[in-house]
């Protein structure tokens, strides 16, 4: 019969220093109880339950619990009962009620050891006393005078997650019980989810704890509740994206004696941890109209929102042409300015770093800056993990100058004579304008420039940068910048 047991300069690289993973909480979301979350109160019998998962913010050397958004919650659904209720949630042995979402020391002698949460070291992260499991009974009376020596399939237990999640682990307490002289373990065989997955040992009381890649048993000779013979330990279900998963759940007994026994059974509990990490980027840039040749900074902020510390994160960060990057500065990771990755490895619960990026503006027009965010966990909210930012380059290129649209300006000097003087007085030379770099006024006159063919103009032996004529080849007005020239056809630098 169970026992109940009560216990309480750039080019190629940046490179700055790491953020580092330190001696410390590693948040986990878990099965426990906690005010704002709604989970099941009171005992069986029931054949459903949903459990909402809830945040270990010290895990794994503490227990402080709070409520986690985006909620990820788990349905559980006995179905395809070989026997009428052959398996029963919330129920024990002599045919009593039992707690639906118990302690994991409700019943049996598991330790704390025994386990190991999500994201923490070998035996360490589960708390018997406190960490909850969903009570799930064996009914072997129903066996009635069935050879108490072979193993018998009970009912499925359909388990579904209301978003996907990624490797979870499992945490079964105390499969095994023993009435009058029969020994009965309870067990799980993996029959099917919606992507591949396989079972992995992660840790258990003893050997008798039995885990192949699609079953989960006590292998005792002569299964109890208590001691070497009992099973308890964590599971983890290597898969990625999971959102179900069916167990078959049979039970066996040892043949210690002839029949199954009135209210016989084993009670076990059933828990879950996971891990996962909501990671947002945001870019902004100090000046969102800014002129050819200004020099602007945009910040990139990388944030790790929970519930888990994430590993092996990356921001990818575009910068287009339009820009030149002059220097970036970041005090995690790692920013290569050739591939846009900023490699920021590992980024704690609820933590945001920065990365700032110098650049001057090359040429006129709008260009999109993007930046995406990734890490090693299943992110459950992907809306954030994206951040566009289009500034609008203002003005014209520096071959121009803006027009005044607004004031009388300033007085500029400037004029072109045969010597013939101008202004009012003759003595107002040269004449002052207003906001002017080059005057030429004419009712009836044009300005002509020197014209050459192409083959003149690569005559010229000394060309001077900003040298102007006219190509009566390419009938284009030239310019020669950056040791080559170019037809000025558009409002652009050559």
């Amino acid at each position: 019969m169970k026992i109940f047991t009560i216990s309480l300069l750039i080019i190629g690289l940046f490179t700055f220093a790491s953020s580092r993973l330190k001696a410390q909480s590693s948040p986990n979301l878990e099965f426990a109880a906690h005010p704002a979350v709604q989970n099941p109160q009171g005992n069986g019998p029931t054949y459903n339950a949903s459990i909402n998962f809830v945040k270990n913010i010290n895990n794994p050397n503490g227990n402080t619990y709070a409520a986690y958004q985006p909620n990820l919650k788990v349905n559980f659904s006995i179905i395809n009962q070989y026997y009428s209720s052959a398996i029963i949630m919330g129920y024990n042995t002599n045919n009593t009620s039992a707690p639906i979402y118990p302690k994991i020391n409700y019943i049996g002698t598991p330790t704390n050891s025994d386990f190991t949460s999500s994201g923490a070291a070998v035996g360490n992260g589960i708390s018997i006393a406190n960490n909850n499991g969903l009570a799930l009974f064996y009914n072997t009376t129903v066996l009635g005078s069935k050879n108490t020596a072979l193993a018998y399939p009970m009912a499925d237990l359909l388990i579904t997650f209301n978003r996907p999640v990624n490797d979870p682990t499992l945490h079964i307490g105390t499969m095994g019980a023993f009435e009058n002289q029969l020994g009965i373990a309870g067990g799980f065989d993996l029959i099917d989810s919606n992507v591949p997955v396989t079972f992995t040992r992660v840790s258990g009381n003893n050997s008798n704890f039995s885990v192949t890649s699609t079953s989960i048993k006590n292998s005792a000779l002569h299964p109890n509740d208590n001691g070497p013979q009992s099973a308890s330990g964590s599971v983890l279900v290597n898969g990625k994206g999971i959102t179900t998963l069916k167990l078959r759940m049979s039970v066996r007994g040892d043949g210690g004696q002839p029949n199954w026994g009135l209210g016989s059974g084993d009670l076990v509990t059933f828990g879950i941890s996971v891990l996962e990490s909501d990671l947002s980027v945001n870019t902004t840039v100090n000046n969102n109209t800014p002129h050819f040749d200004d020099i602007i900074t945009f910040t990139v902020k990388a944030k790790n929102l929970g519930a888990s510390n994430n590993t092996g994160v990356k921001v990818i960060n575009l910068i287009p042409d339009g820009y030149e990057i002059l220097n970036a500065s970041t005090p995690a990771g790692t920013y290569n300015i050739n591939t846009g990755v900023w490699n920021i490895g590992n980024l704690l619960d609820n933590t945001e770093v920065d990365m700032v990026i110098q650049a001057k503006v090359k040429s006129t027009g709008s260009y999109t800056v993007t930046s995406s965010i990734s890490g090693g966990l299943r992110d459950p909210y992907l809306d954030n993990n994206q951040s566009t930012l289009t500034p609008l380059i203002a003005g014209r290129a520096v071959c121009y100058n803006d027009p005044l649209l607004n004031g009388t300006g300033t007085n500029s000097k400037f004029g072109i004579t045969t010597l013939q003087r101008a202004g009012t007085s003759g003595g107002n030379w040269p004449m002052v304008r207003k906001s002017a770099h080059l005057v030429l006024e004419s009712n009836n006159k044009g300005f002509v420039i020197t014209r050459m063919t192409s083959t003149e103009i690569t005559s010229i032996t000394i060309p001077v940068e900003g040298m102007m004529v006219y190509d009566s080849t390419e009938k284009c007005l030239k310019v020669y910048a950056d040791n080559v020239w170019s037809c000025f056809s558009t409002a652009t630098c050559p």
